[in-house]
């Protein structure tokens, strides 16, 4: 077996191991040239650090790997992790780990995460023994809430979010301002102009009103009417879906005691590199 980068591979046969190696998965994410090429560069993918694994000129195994810099401190994000499934319980994945684990101390990542589909047992053991550690629980829900209510609510360019007291800027990866610079943004106030929550959402097709909610933070003095309201503001009565919200934060606590349906649930993992 042998390891190579995906940038020296064949676009066709990056994407043939990539779809035949989720072709099984618990959610579909089968994808075309065009949509792997917007990933790539949504998620700042990086080719010539992301690597598949070739045994008899076929490609069985690939790892997508991700890096941002923030505040001076090197992140590294695993974008995928795919074994063709005729090639799988040979060790394809271990050794994928091993090189990107490589790579992320070559290029001085002090921190790499990634996020697996909570049954995903296997997978879940696997980077555990690369020293990958469950932070928390990840939710996408999906939901419509009515017109109701109101609240102070300021719209502002999402870069901005960073200057907010109460913003929190560790999240997951797909939910960065700059996974999402075509989002927008919400500020939320209290009756005296204090922040008391915040969104970066964007809207899905041109159609009825329908959005993304990437972030949707809210401190502890929010009541669920004032939660409400605030997904009124910014769904305008439509409907919406979360990505990856922490199931420790507030909002993903108020959406639970309101029932709102669960599409998926993953963990979020994280590796310290620098002990």
């Amino acid at each position: 077996m042998k390891i190579k980068t995906v940038d020296s591979c064949s676009l066709v046969d990056v994407m043939t191991v990539w779809n035949e190696g989720f072709s099984d998965y618990f959610v579909p994410v089968n994808m075309d040239i065009e949509s792997f090429l917007n990933r790539m560069e949504k998620e700042d993918i990086d080719a010539s650090s992301s690597f598949v694994v070739e045994e008899d000129g076929e490609l069985q195994g690939i790892l997508l790997n991700a890096f941002y810099e923030n505040n001076g401190e090197m992140l590294a994000w695993n974008g995928g992790t795919a074994v063709h499934p005729n090639a799988r319980r040979k060790g394809i994945g271990r050794l994928l780990l091993q090189r990107t684990i490589e790579e992320y101390q070559a290029r001085g990542v002090e921190r790499a995460s990634l996020e697996a589909i909570k049954e995903n047992t296997g997978a879940i053991r696997l980077y555990e023994e690369f020293g990958y550690k469950i932070i928390d629980e990840l939710i996408s829900f999906k939901g419509h809430v009515d017109k109701k209510g109101t609240i102070d609510v300021e719209f502002i360019q999402p870069e901005s979010l960073s200057n907010l007291a109460i913003y929190k800027g560790d999240v997951p990866w797909q939910c960065r301002i700059e996974s999402n610079i075509s989002a927008q943004a919400a500020v939320f106030y209290d009756q005296s102009q204090n922040p008391i929550g915040y969104a970066l959402f964007k809207q899905i097709g041109d159609e009825a009103k329908k959005i993304n909610i990437f972030q949707l933070e809210i401190t502890n003095s929010v009541t669920q009417d004032e939660f409400l309201a605030m997904l009124s503001s910014i769904t305008d009565g439509g409907s919406f879906n979360t990505v990856n919200m922490p199931i420790s934060s507030n909002a993903a606590k108020y959406l639970l005691e309101l029932k709102t349906d669960e599409v998926i649930r993953q963990v979020w993992m994280v590796k310290n590199m620098v002990e």
